[in-house]
């Protein structure tokens, strides 16, 4: 008898126990929730908000080359409208240190996005930011910043790469500054 309450009660709970649970709250009147249950370690990447693209091939094929591996992309809130600044996304800054590198760019999207970042290379010697805007639309367009860091492996490997673009759009191509060691 204790055998079958062993196997009836502890054996069902054991396969419930496998599964991560991810509770969502919304923001609105009257409040409203979700459950998401998550089965296992491949089921839980949840995309939210401004933020890089968990593990993909991309940023795979940059690290086995370069040892660059994208650790976060981070955004701003919409900068404006101002039209001065609005057309071509550009790199504004780019900051090197023996355990990483940033790359700062601005970029020209719809007010509502939030962005997915993702790094790839583009020949051999050009580092690709790319980024995909997701969300509600507005009837507007702004400029927003995002941020690319990069956690730096293999020090010997970073030689060839002199330069970095956004979104594979050479307009946007921009020389690595030397003297990066």
């Amino acid at each position: 008898m204790r055998s079958l309450l062993f196997f009836t009660t502890l054996i069902p709970i054991r396969l419930i126990a496998q599964q991560d649970t991810i509770l969502i709250i919304y923001p609105t009147e009257p409040q409203t929730n979700d459950t998401i249950f998550i089965n296992g370690s491949m089921d839980g990447h949840i995309l939210f908000g401004t933020m890089a693209l968990p593990l993909t091939s991309s940023q795979t094929a940059l690290w086995s080359y370069s040892g660059l591996w994208l650790t976060s992309v981070k955004g701003s809130d919409c900068n404006g409208h101002d039209e001065d600044k609005m057309g071509i996304d550009k790199i504004e800054s780019i900051w090197i240190s023996d355990s990483s590198w940033i790359f700062s760019t601005q970029i020209t999207s719809n007010c509502c996005h939030k962005f997915l970042g993702d790094a790839s290379l583009e020949s051999d010697s050009i580092i690709n930011l790319s980024y995909i805007g997701y969300g509600g639309n507005c009837a507007c367009y702004c400029c927003f910043g995002l941020t690319y860091t990069f956690k730096k492996d293999n020090e010997e490997w970073f030689t060839d790469y002199k330069w970095v673009m956004i979104n594979n759009d050479r307009r946007t191509l921009i020389r690595i500054p030397e003297g990066r060691k």
